[in-house]
């Protein structure tokens, strides 16, 4: 029983491994799912959230609650699936949207150049030139999605446990590796672990409503209560707390809520 995340890289393979490896295990996998889910878990048009992810800094610059709130939404839907455990993700930076999981296993799916050409030319019929430029543009888009969204640089390998190279190694053997590393214990899913999946669930879905009405709350769960943390007068304290629970206390699971209210 475990999570794995995949980070991909344009053009190599990534998709094909990360289904491989979920029939051998009998996982869930999904993908461009995870915006369906958004969408309708928050009631944004799927389109829209479908845009924001290839525009992100264009289009979500426009709108007043700005990139944070898209996160939050992503970040809840896809802790809903994690769940349920037993889980291959490949997309929209699992590693940084499962973020405080410790069992995760998150892996970096890349290819060669000669392999990336080759498969952009096949899918695209262009010149070895113009596929060039397709895997420059997608790259530099990877980059400026993840950097405006999570300031860090999705090539980093230190973010990830393992990293795969097709046409150094064949997709069989990228699979092989991945469900090798999956069996160990570090990745395995413990009762505890459960519980922190558990509670990062709570308060991502938590965070993700209150960012309707607060867009620079942070939420964390302790001993089945929710604490939630704004920086505010304490003049406000009263008020906050009340109109806090309000929002919070429909949410299921929500047991208490306790507001901390940070000087400022």
């Amino acid at each position: 029983m475990s999570i794995i995340a995949i980070t991909r890289a344009s053009y190599s393979h990534g998709k094909e491994v990360a289904e491989r490896v979920a029939r051998e295990l009998n996982y869930e996998c999904i993908s461009k799912e995870l915006i369906s889910l958004a969408s309708q878990e928050f009631d944004i048009p799927e389109n829209w959230l479908r845009r924001a992810v290839e525009e992100a800094p264009k289009l979500l610059d426009r709108f007043h609650y700005g990139k944070q709130k898209y996160v939050a939404y992503l970040r809840s839907a896809l802790l809903e699936y994690a769940v349920k455990d037993n889980l291959v993700y490949h997309g929209l930076a699992g590693h940084l949207l499962l973020a405080g999981i410790p069992n995760i296993l998150k892996v970096m799916i890349s290819a060669t150049t000669e392999e990336r050409v080759k498969l952009v030319r096949e899918r695209e019929n262009v010149s070895e030139k113009e596929a060039l430029k397709i895997i420059e543009k997608f790259d530099k888009e990877r980059r400026k999605w993840a950097m405006y969204f999570h300031s860090k640089d999705p090539w980093d390998m230190s973010m990830y446990d393992l990293s795969l190279v097709i046409g150094r190694l064949t997709i069989g053997d990228a699979v092989d590796e991945i469900l090798a590393t999956a069996k160990l214990p570090a990745f395995q899913t413990t009762p505890e672990y459960q519980r922190v999946l558990k509670n990062q669930s709570l308060a991502a879905r938590v965070k993700s409503d209150l960012m309707n009405f607060y867009h620079d709350v942070e939420v964390s769960v302790e001993n089945h209560t929710v604490v939630v943390h704004i920086k505010r007068s304490l003049k406000m304290e009263e008020a906050l707390t009340e109109d806090i629970r309000e929002i919070v206390m429909h949410i299921p699971g929500v047991k208490d809520v306790r507001v901390n209210v940070i000087p400022i």
